[in-house]
């Protein structure tokens, strides 16, 4: 069925899972996990009174004067949440992030182990472990220690399942106190010996010194990231075996032979490697950090995309790569626009941004006071602080809505209003769905 799209109209995700996310519940039951419930009914009560409850606010003079405050979900998966979020990591990163030149490198995974990942997520730790190792594996031989944040991204333009991490990483690093042993040697010395570990180099704290970087080979990270990947994956796998309530699912892999099988028909299929990219080196932090946290603190897909909502069936904008990146219309059933969308949940707590390197929580404050001393000021302007609610009503409709109308007096605290408290909510969800 072909529609019409209709010019200046917004749909949001916040409607389209009111009106069908019980009908999609009714569809496809299976695919609904505890956090992708919990997370929906987030949305749907996002500044709703009568889901989150709101706060209220009155004049310390005239009490009559009130002014009730909705709550927000925060759910990355809000699209109204999404904007205050990702311009507070932005001012975070930006502050935590090294004063230098940095940059942009994609890990991809290839298309067999997509559907493995997507069913079994503890596997996607795999994913982000391989692409810093890469990345602080060389930088070590080089004898330096960068600042690495990596985002993972589960989705491509079509909402299509297309596992890819990104990773900031700084044009240099806290000098070691000697040069990491080379990684091929590494493979080769544990070949002799399974039991054999990584040789330690350490930051020279007492002394420090700033080692400028700006050379990371293609071809490097191309051959060492699928090698580091498989022993990642590999290790995750055991793991899982060997533990006290083992996946049945990966119970396949405990025979020896199949998993050196599977492994090694993927490196015949793919001799030069996955695919990475790597950016020239950039001079703005800001321009790499808000393109990989776009979609870290967003919805997979934004509102503006969405062309036409019929009610049945929705239409929205991507970029087809296959044909130069050109834009793309694509019409889909409404369940399964939102069974697209909700596969891209992430597993509560689970952390699609981290830090490594330099910035690697036990390390960061250290690092962070020695690298403020060695590199000086920022080399671009940080973003403008993330405004609060009442500065961003204000700005909207043009009034305080925290100032009394009759006085002009600043309304103060009352009292909280909640039907349930989001814990019961969360425990409900964790009880009804697997």
């Amino acid at each position: 069925m072909e529609t019409i799209c209709t010019p200046g109209k917004r749909f949001t995700l916040k409607q389209i899972f009111k009106d069908h996310w019980e009908g999609f519940l009714a569809l496809y039951p299976t695919l609904v996990t505890w956090y992708v419930a919990f997370n929906v009914w987030k949305v749907m009560n996002c500044r709703e009174p009568d889901g989150l409850g709101f706060a209220t606010f009155a004049c310390p003079i005239h009490q009559e004067e009130t002014c009730q405050v909705p709550h927000s979900c925060k759910s990355r998966f809000c699209s109204v949440c999404a904007k205050t979020q990702t311009d507070r990591w932005l001012t975070h990163i930006h502050h935590l992030f090294p004063r230098c030149t940095d940059f942009h490198v994609t890990f991809t995974v290839p298309s067999q182990f997509r559907t493995l990942l997507f069913e079994k997520r503890s596997l996607l730790n795999a994913v982000f472990a391989a692409g810093a190792e890469t990345l602080l594996s060389f930088s070590k031989e080089r004898g330096f220690l960068p600042a690495i944040t990596g985002v993972l991204h589960t989705f491509g333009s079509d909402l299509k399942r297309h596992v890819h991490t990104h990773f900031i990483l700084s044009a240099g690093g806290l000098k070691l106190d000697g040069k990491a042993e080379r990684f091929t040697r590494f493979q080769q010395r544990q070949q002799r010996n399974p039991k054999a570990t990584p040789r330690k180099v350490r930051v020279l704290t007492e002394n420090p010194q700033w080692v400028s970087h700006s050379l990371f080979p293609h071809k490097m990270l191309q051959k060492r990231y699928p090698a580091l990947l498989i022993v990642s994956l590999k290790q995750h796998i055991r793991k899982n075996l060997q533990s006290a309530q083992p996946d049945p699912d990966l119970q396949v892999f405990s025979d020896p032979a199949v998993m050196q099988a599977f492994f090694d028909d993927l490196r015949k299929e793919y001799r030069n490697g996955f695919f990475v990219h790597i950016t020239e080196e950039r001079q703005e932090l800001t321009q790499t950090a808000a393109y990989i946290g776009r979609y870290a603190r967003r919805p997979p897909l934004s509102e503006v995309r969405i062309k036409d909502y019929t009610g049945e069936f929705v239409t929205y904008e991507f970029k087809d790569y296959r044909n130069h990146g050109s834009k793309v219309l694509h019409t889909l059933r409404t369940v399964d626009f939102i069974k697209n969308l909700v596969q891209h949940i992430p597993p509560h707590y689970f952390n699609v941004i981290r830090h490594y390197g330099l910035l690697a929580s036990r390390v960061k404050s250290l690092y962070k006071s020695l690298t403020d001393s060695l590199l000086g000021t920022l080399p671009d302007s940080p973003p403008a602080k993330t405004k609060t609610w009442r500065e961003r009503q204000t700005e909207h409709r043009g009034v305080d809505p925290l100032r009394c109308r009759i006085c002009n007096q600043t309304m103060t605290f009352v009292s909280i209003h909640c039907l349930t408290p989001i814990t019961l909510i969360k425990q409900r969800f964790q009880s009804t769905y697997p």
